[in-house]
Parts: structure tokens; C-alpha cells; sequence
């Protein structure tokens, strides 16, 4: 599986369990709040953003001998509105991506940062 086509299936999966994606305006363009890396430079998103890095990290299975790599995706998921429930969203993903490569860690709110919530997923 691509990077993209896991992008496809994450914003598949939201849709599916009824979690609505962001807005995010991109040169004044309006799209959903999913990307893969960054954002172009001046990108403002609104609602819940999904972040999904650009390259795997790469899992040695544990077994008598040596037998690949299991690749995994960082994920992160922000607040932005202070009103998207990012519990469900991590539901979501578990359901179509279990078992999840690294379980979910909350990055608290702060007066600097949104509420957040990182994971891996396994896209294979």
C-alpha cells in the first residue's frame, strides 16, 4: 500500500464511523483536512486535521531469525475547533488498522497547542 492510498483508506474510515474531517484552505482553496508531510507555508485548517508522515517507520518482527520489516505510519490527529472528539477518531482508525502498530498517546491542550492525539498504524 501507498502513502497515498493509506490516506485514502484513513479519510475512508473517518467517513465510514461518521467523523468529519477539517477544512483546511490551501491558497484559498478549501479541501479536507488530511495530508500526508506538510502543509504548504500560510495553510490554515479549522475541525480535525489528520497528519500522516510521509515516511514509515521501519518494525523488526521478533522471531528466531531474521524475517523483514513491518513497516508503520505515524498519525496525528488535531483539535482544532476544541469541539471534534478525538477518541472517536481514534476508534475509527483501530477498526479499519488493528492491530495498531504503537497505541494512542494524548498531547494535552495548552494555551500554545491544540488537543492532540498521535499513533502508528500498520496500512498492511
Amino acid at each position: 500500500m501507498t502513502v497515498g492510498e493509506l490516506r485514502d483508506r484513513i479519510e475512508a474510515a473517518l467517513g465510514d464511523a461518521g467523523v468529519p474531517l477539517g477544512t483546511a484552505l490551501v491558497n484559498d482553496t478549501p479541501t479536507p483536512a488530511i495530508v500526508v508531510g506538510d502543509w504548504p507555508e500560510g495553510t490554515t485548517v479549522t475541525g480535525l486535521e489528520v497528519v500522516i508522515r510521509a515516511t514509515p517507520n521501519q518494525e523488526t518482527i521478533a522471531g528466531f531469525e531474521f524475517i523483514g520489516f513491518v513497516r508503520s505510519y505515524r498519525v496525528r490527529l488535531i483539535n482544532w475547533s476544541g469541539t471534534e472528539n478525538l477518541e472517536d477518531a481514534c476508534n475509527a482508525l483501530a477498526g479499519a488498522f488493528w492491530p495498531l502498530a504503537e497505541d494512542p498517546a494524548v498531547i494535552p491542550q495548552s494555551p500554545d497547542y491544540p488537543e492532540q492525539v498521535t499513533l502508528a498504524l500498520n496500512p498492511d
